[in-house]
């Protein structure tokens, strides 16, 4: 019996203002797969505030920004952009992480570390 693949079902960036700013800076980019998980990328020093954002509010009020301690949070639907180039499996994750990190390299430098294969503290590993 073949085993399913897991597809991927949304690729979003994650933005945050920060107190008495007006600019959503790219701190993380967050998978969505077709079983509910989610794998969140971003800078070690803020994992756990977004993730605790994520896991507060739904997707869909996180797409339109919330107030989460003090902080706007929005999240942003990159998926499309993918869908041409890759199947949307799992197994892409590191390579649409790659392609995120490329389109901007300067302002999602902290994705720079996961792409690297020497390292094995990953979040998550296909």
């Amino acid at each position: 019996m073949k085993r399913q693949r897991t597809h991927i079902t949304h690729v979003y960036l994650v933005g945050v203002e920060d107190p008495d700013d007006y600019y959503h800076k790219p701190e993380g980019v967050l998978f969505i797969d077709n079983l509910g998980n989610h794998t969140l990328y971003s800078a070690d020093s803020r994992y756990n505030f977004l993730r605790n954002a994520i896991n507060k509010f739904p997707y869909q009020d996180l797409e339109e920004g919330v107030e989460f301690r003090d902080h706007n949070v929005r999240i942003t639907d990159l998926t499309d952009s993918f869908r041409q180039e890759f199947d949307l499996v799992i197994d892409e994750m590191l390579l649409i992480l790659r392609k995120v990190f490329e389109g901007s390299p300067r302002q999602l430098f902290f994705l720079e570390k996961h792409l690297n294969p020497d390292n094995h503290n990953q979040p998550f590993v296909p």
